[in-house]
This record gives C-alpha cells, sequence and structure tokens, in this order.
C-alpha cells in the first residue's frame, strides 16, 4: 500500500512538472491575460464593411494600449463553424488588433456567396484597413496587416497574400486548394458529400455550384502555383491530418524550392478543426507573430 502511494505522489509530480514545462514552453498570450491598461483597454467593436453593396458583418478585436498595432485579418472556412475565436483572443492578448468578418451570402449577411466574391470580398476589408480615417479609429498599423485564414479561409489568405505585395505576411492553417479539388474522382465525391451537409449558413449556392466554379477556376485557384509570389515575405503553414495535408506539402515544398525569404511549415496529428490541439495551434501562430514585431521592411527580399 506504501509503495503504491509513494507512486502515486511521484506520478502526481511528474505531471505538474510537465504540466509547468508546457506552460513554460507556451507563449504568454496563450495561457494568461495581460497587464490591465486602463488609459487604452482592449476592446471589441462590431463593424460593417462594406463590399460591393453588401455590408458584411464583422468583429474587430481591438489590442490593449495606443498603439498603433499591426492587424491580424483572421479568415474562417466555409461555412466556418469554426470561427477560430480562441485563436483571436490570444492574438490580441499577443498585442495585434484581429478582424473576423462573415462573407458574402454566410451567417445572415446578405448577398450571394460564390468563392469567387469571397476573393473579392478580402480585398475589401484589406481596403477598409488601409483606410486612414480607419486606421486612426483603431490604432490600426497599415504597414503591417498580416492574414491568416483557415481551410477555405486559408485559401482566402494564399490567394490575398499572393496577389497584394504589400500584406506582410501570410499563415494558411489547413488550407483547401480549390485549384485541385476535383483533380481526383474518389477524393472529390468524399468531400462533395461533406460539403452538401455544411452549407446551411450559405445563401445562394450549394456544393456542386462551389465545385463547378473551382474547376471553372483550377489554373488560377491552384495555390501551389502560388509559390513565386508568397516566397517573398513571412509565411506560415500549418497542416493537419486531413484532405489538405498533401497540398500543404506541396505548396511548402514549392515555396523553399522558390528561395523563401521565411517559410515556417507545422504539421499537428489532429484533425481539420484542430479540435485536441487549440492550444498547440495558438502557440504556433503566437510564436510566428512575435517574430514579425521587428521592422517590416526587414521582411522584403533583396533585390535581384
Amino acid at each position: 500500500m506504501r509503495a503504491r502511494v509513494i507512486f502515486a505522489v511521484l506520478l502526481g509530480l511528474a505531471c505538474n512538472g510537465t504540466q509547468a514545462l508546457r506552460a513554460q514552453q507556451e507563449p504568454p498570450a496563450v495561457v494568461s491575460d495581460p497587464p490591465i491598461d486602463k488609459k487604452f483597454p482592449p476592446a471589441l467593436a462590431a463593424v460593417t464593411v462594406p463590399s460591393h453593396g453588401v455590408d458584411m458583418d464583422a468583429i474587430f478585436y481591438l489590442a490593449a494600449g495606443a498603439g498603433p498595432h499591426g492587424t491580424v485579418l483572421l479568415l474562417h472556412g466555409l461555412p466556418g463553424y469554426e470561427h477560430n475565436g480562441d485563436l483571436a483572443q490570444s492574438i490580441r492578448r499577443a498585442g495585434w488588433n484581429v478582424l473576423l468578418f462573415h462573407y458574402r451570402g454566410t451567417w445572415g449577411t446578405s448577398g450571394v456567396f460564390s468563392q469567387s466574391a469571397a476573393i473579392e470580398d478580402v480585398a475589401e476589408v484589406v481596403r477598409f484597413l488601409r483606410d486612414p480615417a480607419n486606421a486612426v479609429k483603431y490604432h490600426i498599423d497599415p504597414q503591417s496587416l498580416v492574414v491568416i485564414g483557415h481551410s477555405f479561409g486559408g485559401f482566402l489568405a494564399g490567394y490575398e497574400g499572393g496577389h497584394d505585395r504589400d500584406i506582410r505576411a501570410v499563415a494558411m492553417i489547413s488550407a483547401v486548394n480549390l485549384g485541385k479539388i476535383n483533380a481526383n474522382a474518389n477524393e472529390r465525391e468524399t468531400r462533395l458529400k461533406r460539403w452538401e451537409t455544411q452549407l446551411h449558413p450559405v445563401r445562394g449556392s450549394n456544393a456542386s455550384e462551389l465545385f463547378a466554379e473551382a474547376e471553372r477556376h483550377a489554373k488560377d485557384w491552384d495555390y501551389v502555383q502560388w509559390a513565386e509570389a508568397l516566397r517573398g515575405r513571412p509565411v506560415l503553414l500549418v497542416a493537419a491530418d486531413d484532405q489538405n495535408h498533401a497540398d500543404m506539402e506541396a505548396l511548402a515544398d514549392a515555396i523553399r524550392q522558390k528561395g523563401s525569404v521565411a517559410l515556417e511549415a507545422e504539421a499537428l496529428e489532429t484533425d481539420h478543426s484542430f479540435s485536441d490541439h487549440r492550444i498547440a495551434l495558438q502557440t504556433i501562430v503566437v510564436r510566428w507573430l512575435e517574430k514579425l514585431k521587428r521592422p517590416a521592411s526587414s521582411d522584403k527580399p533583396d533585390p535581384p
């Protein structure tokens, strides 16, 4: 009996030691609240962002401090049942503003959804964040805009980063490669059936129409082809154990081959939503963002 008690005590000490070690390894912004700033406290602002005649609903997590603050545009998936609100909170605690919004035709925002329209929506939100009046109002540093996206949002983040050279950095989390979703018949059917059950918050389109749209844009929407455009800034790729894993690896390889300025690639053994690795996901993203606190000009590649 005494031996069992001693073993239990030692096991408890070991577990406590492991938890303490984890706490040391995780950034403070992931596991604890920051000091209180009474003059410039953090805030939550409900805003709307105009896009092609529609006011898109958005939530702005505003960081503490006078700023100006680097700002993260955090893009959810399709339709986005996992909004990554916990990730937004950790990023804000790390000193960044975070804007989440709903694409036209999703989650009660009016309009008709399409993947092409969502690409336009992201560009309009970036325009909103760069607007001088909004930069002053929300304490935004327009020179430090970072786009982070999950799943379909990861695709959109890569697209925006690949087409807008002034985006500071890009993070793609288990990003779906829309240019490839029709390439393999068996995988296409599996994915199509899943999409058919998950589009209740989407208006104006269905899974078959979205797959047909992706087929029409297959060449332009293969994100591996954006490697050259993405290589010139910090890029974070976080893969899960899902259907997007192989495409994420292919993109990482392509960026390396192009001569990346700053690529970080991580892979976690978890599901598409990172359901049992939420702290790990936040740790990876926040640590990556902490490296961006140096002047934005130092991320630029040397001229050829």
